[in-house]
């Protein structure tokens, strides 16, 4: 959509299509949507350059402007998310500066909740410097977004579970026997019912659930994750492991239906990037991995197994020492479009949108906002 969006531009150009041009044909209708929907498919650095920097600069100041008066946090969250999607160190500048003179012009006013969110958005940004050692954990006053304690995993009974969300349309059943084959029988056991599979781990108390991917045209997917979200229930089994494994058109359904115990949420679709808020309603302590842009199963397992080896040793996941081990794994693969799939999937530590939600409304909590 966005490549058929620059090609129609032309139809506006006699000569090299200009983006600045375009938004004030339609005088800047929901542009900061815009702006947010480039940054979250990683195009905002292409859309950007279709204008000449004066131009680009001149957007990304109203895009930074007013947010304390808004109702709601959506677009300081669209800041938050499109800052780590920019690459010009001359506009991640700008902007930064932008940011600092709307705090000072909150701190004048003696406005709380613009102080609040400017000032939040300031030291994320900081942060985002790989330059600027900050531990934003401490920082912001919120639980760590760099490691996730063993003990933190399990449920009331000592167990692990990892409850994963298929849907029956034709990906999901081509993918479906490719996940089973992912749990080697020398570590796992398999046991497949009507309706879903049990996968437990032999040796620790480790189990993954994932409702079959029956057809959805008969909505008897949809039924088979009614009845293993109530078979969890009876069985007090809470899942902290969420994956969505579907399109992005599938994702409302499963953030209605995971467990807000949920401590860490894959979303493996399309976009998923765009669904922060969302999935942090239902459970905001998850940490979240998500991608920019195209999901795939070659990279969503790995990241699985990978966590499953973390729980098989009983130790603490660390982001930043498994990212970087997953890095080298994906980068090495033969496959282009897997290298380049794997650059765009956001791990926890650096998904800014989900950082700002959780430390606003833990400041926001302190001053009785």
């Amino acid at each position: 959509m966005f490549n058929k969006f620059l090609s129609e531009m032309l139809l506006y150009e006699s000569a090299k299509p200009r983006g600045d041009s375009l938004l004030q044909i339609v005088h800047f209708d929901y542009f900061k949507k815009f702006i947010k929907m480039a940054a979250n498919f990683n195009k905002l650095d292409t859309f950007l350059k279709t204008m000449p920097v004066k131009s680009s600069e001149v957007l990304m100041k109203a895009f930074v402007a007013n947010l304390d008066k808004t109702g709601n946090l959506e677009d300081a969250v669209d800041v938050a998310d499109s800052y780590s999607s920019i690459s010009d160190k001359n506009l991640l500048n700008t902007i930064f500066n932008y940011v600092v003179i709307n705090e000072e012009r909150n701190q004048q006013e003696g406005n709380t909740r613009g102080k609040i969110i400017y000032n939040l958005l300031k030291t994320i940004m900081m942060s985002a410097d790989s330059s600027v050692k900050t531990d934003l954990s401490a920082t912001l006053g919120i639980p760590s977004i760099y490691n996730i304690q063993a003990n933190d995993f399990k449920d009331q009974n000592g167990a692990i579970v990892q409850q994963v969300f298929f849907y029956g349309d034709e990906d999901g059943k081509a993918f479906f026997p490719s996940f089973l084959k992912s749990f080697s029988p020398k570590l796992w056991s398999i046991n497949i019912k009507k309706e879903w599979v049990e996968i437990k781990a032999l040796k620790v108390n480790v189990w993954v659930f994932a409702n079959r991917p029956l057809d959805s045209d008969e909505n008897l997917d949809d039924s088979a994750q009614v009845h293993l979200n109530t078979y969890l229930e009876n069985n007090k089994m809470l899942p902290s492991v969420i994956v969505h494994r579907g399109h992005s058109y599938w994702l409302p359904r499963t953030i209605h239906r995971m467990s807000g115990t949920a401590k860490v949420v894959l979303i493996g679709s399309c976009g998923g990037y765009q669904n922060l808020n969302e999935i942090l309603q239902v459970c905001p302590d998850a940490h979240i991995i998500t991608t920019k842009e195209i999901g795939k199963g070659d990279i969503n397992q790995p990241i699985l197994n990978a966590l499953n080896q973390n729980f098989f040793a009983g130790t603490s996941v660390d982001w930043r020492s498994l990212w970087a081990v997953l890095t080298k794994q994906f980068m090495s693969d033969p496959k282009k479009e897997v290298r380049e799939s794997w650059e765009n999937y956001i791990p926890p530590y650096k998904n800014l949108g989900a950082i700002f939600i959780k430390a606003y409304n833990k400041q926001a909590e302190a001053s009785n906002l």
